[in-house]
């Protein structure tokens, strides 16, 4: 792929010094991943200047430079804008060739039930012969490739890069969890998106929105851009979650007609009958003109509302029914959701993603449903984010669980004591006993396995997939489901369990 820096700009009122006939081979914004040809892009992000890596990124090859701050003296072709992010998405559609125009683009947004949503929605194209990419916060994967995520939605600079990896691999769908981030900073500007999924809004994130109600209104984004006079041939719909109280805001964001879901209707799309055991859940879905019975190997009341989420999108893409009960029957297990740690013990173990209050409620509930003798739960909150929420996790906790063992997630700068503290305010808000605060993610693991005996669930929550911790000063390796499984086989070779 090759373009001119003339190229890129044709139309765009952005000033340029020097030559405008220099090709661009790639664009980045790590100085670490440029190479010849490269379009290096300057910003000032929450923590470091892009621009102090220019001299850099030129002596490693790079010939232009998208920036807001020109450097004095350079051999390289200067695009200089106030926004470089901004200007990235539009300049990047046109490098790759606005790959989403070739695609059957399904965007989700919400707070909790994205991922979940994504693979069951990914499982129905599967059925209906759709070869569909997934970029989402486990991985961004295609066929038989995958690599992980380091934002749930890319800089649009590698968006765009994958959107059209997609299309040359032959695919004929992406589906993209969009998050709030990404909405606010312009990462999905210009995407052609066909269908636009809400899951819910919950309490998160407000260490970046400040506020819930910017939140949300960053959420809308997504259906005001979905656009009726698309020259794409496929239908554009929002799916939309109406038992939530931000369902009508994002109803009247929308622009093109809106198919809503609820959990037991009335809606366009709603469920009857459900049934849940420790196996899945049993239910009919209801859409405009149809019915029919499904069998969901996924646990708790909230991924029938998913499962309603993805159905909607199928009948909104007119696979048949048929189609959509096999993909929602055949999902695999998504990583680190609600996801089983076997090891010979005598008690159930559950990691999970859930990190607000909301996520971790329900997730609590579904375990609790399935009647346990006892419900313990470890968690920890994140550190540099949303400290408001730490105090509501920590009574979700302890309302919902007979034990509690608060610990550290990903303290990242903070004092990981310190978040314990503000999550112990919670759990003292529902009760004095039957808690404590092991710091030690791994220590407090243990401690849970110790307490449990036979008929138990023990639930590790907050990490789910991660396969690391984030501390002050460096990244350790650290998978919850690794970590659960290296104790429980050394516990049981002991003789302890």
């Amino acid at each position: 792929m090759t373009k001119t820096v003339s190229d890129l700009l044709q139309g765009l009122p952005y000033p340029v010094s020097g030559s405008p006939d220099v090709e661009v081979k790639d664009i980045v914004f790590d100085s670490r991943q440029v190479r010849a040809g490269s379009l290096f892009v300057a910003f000032k992000g929450s923590h470091v200047d892009g621009h102090q890596f220019i001299p850099a990124a030129i002596l490693k090859g790079a010939t232009s430079v998208l920036c807001a701050n020109a450097p004095a003296n350079t051999s390289a072709t200067v695009i200089q804008v106030a926004d470089p992010l901004g200007a990235l998405a539009a300049i990047s559609i046109r490098f790759w060739d606005n790959p989403s125009r070739e695609l059957r683009m399904v965007g989700i947004t919400g707070t909790n039930g994205k991922t979940t949503t994504s693979f069951i929605i990914e499982s129905i194209f599967r059925e209906a012969g759709i070869p569909t990419g997934v970029m989402g916060t486990i991985n961004y994967r295609f066929g038989n490739e995958a690599v992980p995520a380091p934002n749930t939605t890319p800089f649009a600079s590698d968006l765009q890069r994958f959107l059209s990896q997609i299309v040359r691999g032959g695919g004929q769908a992406c589906v993209m969890e969009v998050s709030s981030h990404a909405l606010a900073l312009g990462r999905v500007e210009g995407v052609e998106f066909d269908v636009g999924v809400f899951t819910n809004l919950t309490q998160d994130h407000l260490d970046f929105h400040k506020t819930l109600d910017a939140y949300g209104e960053a959420k809308t984004r997504l259906f005001s851009t979905l656009d009726p006079d698309s020259r794409k041939t496929f239908p554009r719909v929002a799916v939309i979650n109406m038992d939530d109280p931000w369902g009508g805001k994002m109803r009247s964001s929308s622009r093109v007609p809106v198919l809503g879901y609820r959990l037991h209707g009335p809606a366009d799309v709603y469920a009857k009958h459900i049934q849940s055991d420790a196996n899945g859940s049993r239910f009919e879905i209801h859409g405009p003109g149809v019915q029919f019975p499904v069998r969901l190997p996924l646990l708790g009341e909230y991924n029938v509302m998913n499962a309603l989420a993805s159905a909607a999108v199928g009948l909104s893409q007119k696979i048949a029914p048929d189609i959509i009960v096999k993909g929602l029957e055949n999902i695999p297990a998504v990583p680190g959701r609600m996801e089983k740690v076997q090891a010979g013990q005598p008690f159930t173990v559950v990691v999970d993603y859930a990190h607000t209050d909301d996520a971790l409620r329900q997730v609590l509930t579904a375990l609790r449903r399935l009647k346990p003798r006892k419900l313990i739960t470890i968690f920890g909150c994140g550190g540099d984010r949303d400290r408001t929420k730490r105090p509501f996790m920590g009574e979700a906790a302890a309302a919902l669980s007979d034990d509690v063992i608060v610990t550290s997630d990903n303290p990242r700068s903070e004092d990981p004591a310190r978040i314990t503290l503000d999550v112990e305010v919670g759990v003292r808000r529902v009760r004095t006993d039957h808690y404590r605060i092991i710091v030690d993610r791994k220590q407090a693991i243990a401690e849970g396995f110790q307490m449990a005996q036979e008929g138990d669930i023990v639930l590790i929550a907050g990490k789910g997939h991660e396969n690391y911790q984030i501390l002050a000063d460096r990244t350790i390796p650290f998978d919850d489901r690794q970590v659960a499984r290296e104790l429980l086989v050394a516990s049981t070779k002991s003789g302890e369990i």
